[in-house]
């Protein structure tokens, strides 16, 4: 059996525009997860940095004021930019698939966890697709 590509060579020639655009947005995305995890992780301090509760708070700040869940939003959107650069790999629209349902799923319970929790959670704010889910 004789294999494809085995002995493929890279060049920069072989870079497509779909390529940057969707490294472009998976770097895009990458940046807001780090942003929404670093107001999660300040939740619990104070300006100094140093821990000082373990009580849950409301978020707020960046993709907060949209979504219940911005870093589960950032990682659909990640995926999504791995099925854009890797167009073509026929199992991998699958795995994205797997991604975004988990994803919607984790992001579902912890929206009515918020509303359970707090009276005064944002009643705009979504659980993982702005204005829409």
């Amino acid at each position: 059996m004789r294999v494809k590509y085995l002995n493929a060579v890279f060049s920069l020639k072989d870079i497509t525009l779909r390529d940057i655009y969707g490294c472009g947005l998976f770097l895009w995305a990458c940046y807001h997860q780090y942003r929404s995890t670093v107001i999660l992780a300040n939740l619990r301090k104070n300006k100094k940095g140093k821990i000082v509760t373990h009580h849950h708070g409301i978020p707020y700040g960046g993709w907060f004021e949209l979504v219940s869940s911005p870093h589960l939003l950032a990682e659909v959107i990640m995926y999504l930019a791995l099925t854009i650069i890797l167009w073509g790999a026929h199992t991998w629209p699958f795995i994205f698939l797997w991604v975004l349902s988990n994803q919607v799923e984790s992001a579902l319970l912890t929206h009515w966890w918020y509303l359970s929790k707090f009276e005064d959670y944002p009643k705009q704010r979504k659980s993982i697709i702005p204005y829409v889910l």
